[in-house]
């Protein structure tokens, strides 16, 4: 790393304003962050980026005065976990409350150790299989609701397979952070799905126009409604070791939660819990549907390896957890469907850095390209845009550090084995049920707040049950 005198640090900084980092992104990003804000209102700021700008520009791309942008795999990696940069500002606007951090929003790097430590045991490989019967009440109420649509079709049915797996998720986030299911797929009408799109909206807004907070109040029914669950919860003494309890249980240590960073937390486990994890399920059955011979070839594998389980039986994470072709597609949807197709991770240089050949001073943002670095021809291969699971089946041909659906380093998604089960229960027990097929000609254009979702909230299948 060069080292620059204080005395001159300005003058070169300006140098590379001037002179070499003039062709790195718009003109008009080296003079305002107002412009990517602007873009960022209607949720297609991510199109922009990686369709526009990054193609234009490379692998290192300047988006605003104090933002540089970096679709370099080993660039990325020394951000990510070599250097292990904090959290850049910008993610304390994140916040409901300023002076409380949750995992996500976290910046410093003993808060979130302390935090991390708190609650990993919640998300451990050993808790987890403790909380697989709460998914399966869940599934079983999802494949009730597609069976009563497919009797009163007499046959067959078409769903919206983009809103039974979004309600989906929330149930199970309800079922196992919340005291009990949302009954969203069985009722099909609760106010949750639009007060957390609404949530991320105005946690968005809020970061990008500051100025704007006082009149970016929240919503009270996030608040009451967790606060009631709370309140409920200790009065009953419950025995239930779901992840509300284990964050109940914290309080018993030093670094415990208290009940205002109990609700923070939980909120934070309700959006990023069910948007990310049903976005990625509901885009690789759209995907495994136009693609007969991927659907095909991963219903014969898990047929195989459920031989003698009826179809109506929901598998166990053990029978599936090591089908390598199940594992492959899913793969293969978080790399083409990663939850970060806007901006990832972004941190920032607490020193002058050299990254890429180039000068960083002390407080820049840098970001890393997630699905820049996923759909890479360079690192990927001319099918690098292509659903392709097979890819998978021979992991040592793959080029190493350019995958990070769940980023790196310590700040990687604490809940990736709890999205991992998830995901193989859900899209497993659908395909050993029922017979899918496409739809044509349907809009799949998505939107990019905090999390990516479709545009339209829909997307249609036909279904029948499989003989």
């Amino acid at each position: 790393m060069a080292i620059i005198p204080n005395t001159t640090r300005l003058f070169y900084v300006l140098l590379c304003l001037i002179f070499e980092q003039q062709s790195l992104g718009p003109k008009v990003s080296h003079l305002t962050k107002f412009y990517i804000g602007v873009k960022q209102i209607n949720g297609q700021r991510w199109k922009w980026l990686q369709n526009e700008i990054v193609p234009k520009y490379g692998k290192i791309v300047r988006v605003s005065p104090d933002a540089v942008v970096f679709s370099d795999k080993d660039i990325v990696k020394q951000i990510l976990v070599t250097n292990e940069l904090p959290k850049n500002k910008n993610y304390e606007r994140l916040r409901i409350d300023e002076k409380y951090s949750t995992l996500f929003t976290a910046r410093d790097k003993e808060i979130h150790k302390r935090r991390r430590r708190v609650l990993s045991p919640a998300f451990s490989i050993k808790h987890l299989s403790s909380l697989e019967p709460f998914m399966h009440t869940c599934i079983n109420d999802l494949i009730a609701k597609i069976d009563g649509k497919i009797s009163k079709g007499g046959g067959k049915a078409d769903i919206n397979i983009y809103l039974l797996i979004q309600y989906n998720a929330l149930d199970i986030i309800g079922e196992t952070a919340f005291g009990g299911s949302f009954k969203l797929v069985t009722n099909g009408n609760h106010p949750m799905p639009t007060k957390v799109f609404s949530e991320l909206r105005r946690r968005v807004m809020r970061s990008l126009f500051p100025f704007f907070k006082p009149f970016l109040k929240q919503d009270p029914y996030l608040i009451d409604f967790t606060n009631k669950i709370i309140k409920q919860r200790r009065q009953e003494s419950s025995q239930k070791k779901d992840l509300l309890q284990m964050m109940l249980d914290t309080k018993k240590h030093e670094d415990g939660l208290t009940d205002f960073e109990i609700y923070d937390q939980s909120i934070e486990f309700l959006i990023a819990g069910s948007d990310t994890t049903s976005f990625t399920a509901t885009m690789i059955m759209i995907m495994i549907v136009k693609h007969p011979k991927v659907l095909e070839k991963l219903v014969k594998e898990i047929d195989e390896a459920l031989a003698g389980i009826g179809s109506e039986e929901i598998p166990t994470h053990d029978q599936i957890k090591h089908l390598p072709y199940l594992n492959g597609v899913i793969n293969e949807g978080l790399r083409l469907f990663p939850t970060s197709r806007d901006f990832g991770p972004g941190k920032e240089a607490t020193e002058d850095l050299i990254l890429g050949g180039y000068f960083i001073p002390k407080g820049t943002i840098v970001i890393s390209n997630t699905l820049a670095l996923h759909l890479s021809k360079e690192y990927w291969g001319e099918d690098s845009k292509d659903f392709v699971p097979e890819r998978w089946l021979k992991p040592e041909k793959l080029t190493p550090d350019c995958f990070i659906p769940f980023s790196a380093g310590t700040r990687n998604c604490i809940g990736i084995n709890f999205a991992w089960m998830e995901l193989r229960l859900t899209i497993a027990t659908l395909l050993h049920r029922y017979n899918f097929k496409d739809i044509k000609n349907q809009e799949i254009e998505l939107l990019q707040f905090i999390t990516p979702s479709l545009k339209s909230k829909k997307y249609d299948l036909t279904v029948s049950m499989r003989n």
